[in-house]
């Protein structure tokens, strides 16, 4: 006996569609989504191991602040300059820090350049070019200390820098511990510890969506319509070469 034939009907062929299509859209939505994911946690990445490294260059050159390199003959107390300084930018303006100590031979300043005399002075001026977004750095080496002024631009060494700022801790009665935090110390002699704060931003835009984001200062501030990942990351450091066992 002949078999009639029997395919979809009209309704059963428009129900198939939109359940294919139900599927595609969620399928499409869940990649998305976990694309947007990935490059959040890709530039998130990113963002902290510029925070590590701008901090790490920074926090290095605190430590050896004002250090002395000892001769063969004679001796040397202290430092004779200002081991560390530097310029208060005040609101939405990042400061600036200049750093000085004696190397020894092999040591180099920022910018690479090697010392080969030892005992001649390492000045390393840090700034933000605030237009690029880059923190900067200008390396010099002389045979006396200098009188720190404004940092003058220098060698990039990281980009999409926003912002710096520095905080100085100081030591008002000679007992070798901070005080107080302040932002233009009175006397440079009495810094013992700086705390250091970097505010770094993602190489991609529209990574996150609008809020908010906590700056240097610890204000809640509103994400800017390129929508990039912001953190500011903090470390103090000690200035080694102030520190003694005898207060």
């Amino acid at each position: 006996m002949p078999r009639n034939q029997q395919g979809f009907t009209l309704v059963e062929l428009m129900v198939g569609m939109t359940i294919g299509l139900v599927l595609l859209l969620v399928i499409g939505s869940v990649f998305v989504s976990s694309r947007q994911v990935f490059r959040e946690q890709e530039d998130n990445a990113r963002v902290q191991e510029g925070g590590r490294f701008a901090l790490e260059v920074i926090g290095r050159s605190i430590k050896q602040a004002g250090h002395v390199e000892m001769p063969f003959t004679g001796l040397k107390v202290e430092f004779t300059g200002t081991a560390i300084s530097g310029t208060n930018g005040g609101p939405g303006v990042a400061d600036t820090l200049t750093t000085q100590y004696e190397g020894a031979v092999g040591d180099s300043d920022c910018e690479g350049t090697g010392v080969t005399v030892a005992g001649r002075i390492i000045q390393n001026h840090f700034n933000i070019d605030a237009a690029n977004a880059e923190l900067q750095c200008n390396g010099q080496i002389s045979d006396t200390p200098t009188v720190p002024g404004a940092p003058p631009s220098g060698q990039v060494l990281l980009s999409n820098v926003e912002d710096l700022q520095v905080l100085y801790g100081v030591d008002n009665d000679g007992d070798q511990s901070v005080d107080q935090y302040i932002a233009s110390p009175a006397d440079w002699g009495d810094v013992v510890t700086a705390r250091v704060c970097v505010l770094i931003r993602s190489e991609k835009t529209n990574v996150v969506s609008a809020g908010n984001y906590l700056d240097c200062s610890g204000t809640s501030t509103a994400i800017p319509s390129d929508r990039r990942l912001r953190r500011a990351f903090t470390a103090t450091f000690n200035l080694r070469n102030r520190i003694n066992g005898t207060p």
